[in-house]
C-alpha cells in the first residue's frame, strides 16, 4: 500500500484511534501521548504513508538549512555546558551553526523543543535525553537524531561506556578494605543515571560488596548537601555520586556533621570537571571526556544529516577512565556491620529482588512498569552485559558457592546446565499445577517446552526463537534463482551462484557458537543425545542421520555453497552486505539485518527454510530464546514474589506490548495476532509474522538441550569450528567430539549410555 492508496481512515483502522488522532499526530506532533504517537507513525511508516525521508506531512522533503540543534537537560552542570561549547566549536568547522536548546530537566520541555526544531535543523543532538524511547523514535522519522550519553538500538549513538571505569573504582575500594556502597543517584529519568547504577550494582556484586541507593538527588551542590540525611539513616564505607556537583555537596554537608573524608567514608564522583580538582580532598572521579565525545558526535551528525536513511547508524563508545585523587581512603577498615540489600527509601514489607541479565536497555521500560503496578515488588538488576558473560557470572559463583542473584534471564539452551546444578527453583514441584493450568496455555508450545529439563519447568520464557529462511529477492533474480524449497535445492543453486561468482554464497554457517550448527540437526530430525532424565544421557552422534547432515555441512562448505564464519557481534551483522543470498537462522535476526543493512531495505524477505526432504514436511529450529528463572535459595515469600514477576514481564499484556520492536514474544497468539492484523514489516515489505507463525508450528520438539551447555560450546570451538573449511573434513570429527562429551558427562556424575 502506497501513500496514493493509504488515507489516514486507513491508518486509524490499523492503530486503533480515531481518524483526528491521526492528523494530530501526524500534523502536530506532541498534541498527543507519546506512545500513541509513535504508534500511529509507526503504522504510518508500515502502509507507506509516512516514510523516514518525508515531514510531518508526509509529503514535503525537508530542506537543509545549515543549522544543527542541541537540546540538552541543562546548561547549569558544567559537563553539559562543556560538551555545548565543543559540539559548537566542531559544528562551525564542518559549515553548520548550532541552535541550543535548555529543557530544564523537564520531560515536557524537552518535547516541545523537539517539535520545535523537526522544520528548522537539519539534524538534532540529544544531550542525555529525559523521553521515552517512542519519543525518540519519532522525530527521527523526520530528522536525523545522534544521542549523546545514550544507546537505542538501531539509533546513532556517542556514550561513554563507564562499566570499566566502575569496575576500576569499586576492585580499588574492596582491595583497600571498604565492604560497602551507597550510590546517590541522579534524575528518575535520565538514561546515564540508571545506566551507572547498573554497573555500580554490578561490579558490587562481583566483589561482594554490600550496595545502597538513595534515588531522586538533584544533580547539582544542593542535591549533595540533602542526600546526606538518607546516607547516615544507613552508611556505607564508600559514596558514589551522580556527578562532581552532587558529590562536593555531599563532602560539604558530611563535614558539618563530623564525618572525616576520606577517613570515614570514601567519595567518588562522575565527570571530571574543573571543580573536582579543587575540592578539598581532591575528588576521585570517573572522567567522561566530554570534548572528546562533542567532536564524535558532531562528526557523526554531520555524517547523518548528509548520509541519508541509508546509512548505517554506528554506535560510537568511547572508554570513560577512573581518575584517582584523595577523596578515597587508601587503608579503610570497615566497622560497619550491614545487613542484607534494602533500598533506604522503601519500607519494610517490600521485597527487593536482584535480577541477572545481559542487557536491560531494551528491558528498563517493563521493569518499570511491574514496580509501578507492584508498589512493594523491587527490582534490582544486575547487568553481565552479554550472554555468554552473564552464563559465565552466574555459573563462576554456583561452582565457588557464592551467592547468586534471585532471579536470572539466561538462554534456553543453557538452562539445563544451571538447573541440572540445583541452583534453580522446580517450578514444577513450587506451583506446577498452578503454572500448568494458568501459564501454559498462554505460552507458545515450542518455547514452553524448552524452558523444561528432565520433564520439569525451570523458568518462564520470553521470546520465540525458530528459524526462517532470510533472502535478497534481487540477488536471487539477479542469478536466475528461485527460493528453495529443499536441502538439495540450495545445494544445487549454491553451487552454479558460486560457479558464476565465487565472492558469493548460498548461505552462511554462523562460528559464533554451537547453536546454528545444531540448528541443521534439528531441522533435519536428527538428534545427537537423548536426556533420558536428570542423571542419564545417549548419545547417538555416530546414528546415520546426524552422520548425514554433517557430511551435508561439509559438502557445502566444500564446493562453495555455504561459508563458515562468525555472523555478528551482538549489535550488528559481521559480513558486507550482499556476500550472501540466505541465511536461515532465528526470526531475531531480522532486526539486526535491518539494523546492519539500512540500503538493502525492501530487498530482503522472509519465508520458511528448506526442508531435508519434503517441502510439505519442513521442520525448523530453535536458535538462542530467553527464560527467566528464579534461584532455589530465595525463601518461600520471595520466591513468590519472583514468580509474580516473572510471569508479568514474560506474559501480561502490558508488558507484551512495552516490548522492544523486533523481537517475538512467547506468549501464545502473539504472532497470529500479527499476522490476523496484516502487520507489514517495512523493512521487508512483506508481512514477515506469516512466515514466522509457519515457522513455530513446525518446530521440531523432539530435541533435548545438553545439562552442559558450556563443555559443548567449547567443545565446539576447539573441535569443530576448525574444520569448517573446505577440505576441513569436519563430519569425521564427530566420533572424536561425542568421546569428548562421554568423558564430560561421565565426570559430572551422569550415567552414559
Amino acid at each position: 500500500m502506497d501513500k496514493g492508496k493509504t488515507t489516514i481512515y486507513d491508518i486509524a483502522r490499523e492503530a486503533g484511534v480515531s481518524p483526528s488522532t491521526v492528523s494530530r499526530a501526524l500534523s502536530q506532533p506532541g498534541r498527543i501521548s507519546a506512545k500513541t504517537e509513535f504508534r500511529i507513525r509507526r503504522v504510518a511508516e508500515q502502509l507507506g504513508y509516512l516514510t523516514p525521508d518525508t515531514a510531518d506531512d508526509g509529503d514535503t522533503p525537508l530542506p537543509a538549512t545549515g543549522m544543527m540543534a542541541a537540546i540538552v537537560p541543562t546548561l547549569a552542570n558544567p559537563l553539559y555546558a562543556t560538551t555545548v561549547n565543543a559540539l559548537q566549536e566542531h559544528l562551525e568547522s564542518k559549515g553548520y551553526g548550532l541552535i541550543t536548546l535548555d529543557t530544564n530537566e523537564k520531560p515536557a520541555v524537552e518535547r516541545k523543543a523537539m517539535s520545535y526544531v523537526m522544520r528548522n535543523v537539519d539534524g538534532v543532538a540529544l544531550i542525555s535525553s529525559r523521553l521515552s524511547e517512542p519519543d525518540i523514535r519519532r522525530i527521527t522519522l523526520v530528522k536525523p537524531v545522534v544521542l549523546i550519553n545514550r544507546t537505542i538500538p538501531g539509533l546513532a549513538s556517542v556514550t561513554v561506556d563507564v562499566a570499566g571505569a566502575i569496575d576500576d573504582a569499586v576492585h580499588a575500594l574492596k582491595s583497600s578494605g571498604h565492604s560497602s556502597i551507597t550510590y546517590l543517584a541522579g534524575p528518575v529519568s535520565s538514561w546515564s543515571n540508571e545506566y551507572r547504577r547498573r554497573c555500580i550494582r554490578t561490579s558490587a556484586f562481583r566483589y561482594d560488596m554490600t550496595y545502597r541507593v538513595v534515588r531522586g538527588c538533584e544533580p547539582n551542590l544542593s542535591g549533595g548537601m540533602k542526600a546526606v540525611e538518607q546516607y547516615l539513616i544507613r552508611p556505607t564505607d564508600a559514596v558514589f555520586a551522580f556527578n562532581d556537583s552532587l558529590a562536593a555537596g555531599f563532602m560539604t554537608a558530611a563535614r558539618r556533621r563530623g564525618l572525616r573524608i576520606p577517613e570515614d567514608v570514601s567519595v567518588i564522583g562522575f565527570d571530571n570537571i574543573e571543580m573536582s580538582a579543587l575540592l578539598t580532598p581532591a575528588l576521585n572521579t570517573i572522567n567522561m571526556r566530554g570534548a572528546y565525545l562533542a567532536s564524535q558526535a558532531a562528526s557523526a551528525l554531520v555524517n547523518a544529516a548528509r548520509g541519508g536513511s541509508t546509512s548505517r547508524p554506528e554506535p560510537i563508545s568511547l572508554e570513560a577512565r577512573y581518575v584517582t585523587r584523595d577523596s578515597v581512603n587508601p587503608h579503610k577498615r570497615s566497622t560497619m556491620k550491614l545487613g542484607p540489600y534494602a533500598e533506604l527509601t522503601r519500607s519494610n514489607d517490600t521485597v527487593v529482588l536482584t535480577m541477572l541479565s545481559n542487557a536491560f536497555n531494551e528491558t528498563m521500560p517493563r521493569i518499570n512498569e511491574f514496580m509501578r503496578s507492584h508498589p512493594h515488588i523491587v527490582i534490582d538488576p544486575i547487568e553481565g552485559r552479554t550472554q555468554e558473560n552473564t552464563l559465565a557470572l552466574y555459573w563462576e559463583r554456583i561452582i565457588n558457592r557464592r551467592p547468586v542473584p534471585d532471579m536470572v534471564n539466561v538462554e534456553r539452551t543453557a538452562l539445563p546446565q544451571l538447573a541440572a546444578s540445583g541452583a534453580l527453583l522446580d517450578l514444577t514441584a513450587f506451583a506446577g499445577e498452578e503454572l500448568e493450568r494458568e501459564v501454559a496455555p498462554r505460552v507458545d508450545p515450542a518455547s514452553w517446552r524448552s524452558a523444561h529439563y528432565a520433564g520439569k519447568l525451570y523458568g518462564i520464557p520470553g521470546d520465540q526463537s525458530q528459524t526462517a529462511m532470510f533472502y535478497r529477492e534481487d540477488l536471487l533474480e539477479r542469478y536466475g534463482l528461485a527460493v528453495p524449497h529443499t536441502w538439495d535445492e540450495f545445494y544445487d543453486e549454491g553451487v552454479a551462484l558460486h560457479a558464476r561468482n565465487p565472492n558469493r554464497y548460498m548461505g552462511i554457517l554462523d562460528t559464533t557458537d554451537v547453536q546454528h550448527y545444531l540448528s541443521f540437526f534439528r531441522m533435519a530430525g536428527a538428534k545427537p543425545w537423548v536426556v533420558e532424565n536428570d542423571t542419564a544421557i545417549r548419545f547417538q552422534m555416530t546414528d546415520d542421520r546426524v552422520r548425514f547432515v554433517a557430511k551435508f555441512l561439509q559438502q557445502c562448505l566444500d564446493d562453495g555453497v555455504l561459508k563458515a564464519e562468525p555472523l555478528w557481534d551482538n549489535r550488528y551483522m559481521l559480513p558486507t552486505s550482499g556476500t550472501y543470498l540466505t541465511m536461515t537462522y532465528a526470526n531475531w535476526i531480522g532486526k539486526i539485518l535491518a539494523a546492519s543493512y539500512p540500503a538493502d531495505k525492501g530487498l530482503w524477505k522472509v519465508a520458511l527454510p528448506p526442508g531435508f526432504v519434503d517441502p510439505s514436511q519442513i521442520m525448523t529450529a530453535e536458535i538462542g530464546g530467553s527464560t527467566m528463572a528464579i534461584s532455589a535459595k530465595l525463601p518461600p515469600v520471595r520466591q513468590r514474589a519472583a514468580l509474580t514477576f516473572i510471569r508479568w514481564f514474560q506474559l501480561d499484556p502490558a508488558s507484551v506490548e512495552l516490548r522492544a520492536p523486533g523481537g517475538v514474544s512467547a506468549a501464545a497468539g502473539y504472532v497470529e495476532d500479527l499476522t490476523r492484523r496484516g502487520t507489514r514489516d517495512s523493512y521487508f515489505d512483506q508481512p514477515i509474522y506469516d512466515a514466522y507463525a509457519k515457522s513455530a508450528a513446525r518446530v521440531n520438539r523432539d530435541w533435548d538441550n545438553l545439562p552442559f551447555y558450556s563443555q559443548l560450546n567449547a567443545e565446539f570451538a576447539r573441535l569443530i569450528v576448525p574444520a569448517l573449511r573446505p577440505g576441513g573434513r569436519s563430519d569425521d570429527r564427530l566420533d572424536e567430539w561425542e568421546r569428548r562429551l562421554k568423558l564430560y558427562a561421565t565426570s559430572q556424575g551422569f550415567t552414559v549410555k
